[in-house]
């Protein structure tokens, strides 16, 4: 019977494949490189409040531009 931090893991894991795979990567590689890299966080992660930091934006900014501009889905 698999664990509850297993579980977790795959699902952190589904998430971040999804997160890859919706995501506009053209747009995102023409990004100034902060912005490019709060954002290749984000996916690699799923943290938005440390993305939204490092892209010197609001978190609910950072989350708009995310979802709207560069089309990452996000499961949570």
């Amino acid at each position: 019977m698999e664990s509850i931090y297993e579980r977790l893991a795959r699902f952190a894991e589904e998430a971040r494949e999804v997160r890859r795979r919706t995501a506009n990567w053209e747009f995102i590689k023409a990004l100034p490189p902060k912005l490019r890299i709060a954002i290749e966080y984000y996916i690699e992660t799923g943290d938005f409040r440390e993305g939204a930091r490092l892209a010197g934006m609001a978190v609910d900014e950072f989350l708009y531009f995310v979802k709207d501009k560069a089309n990452v889905y996000d499961m949570s």
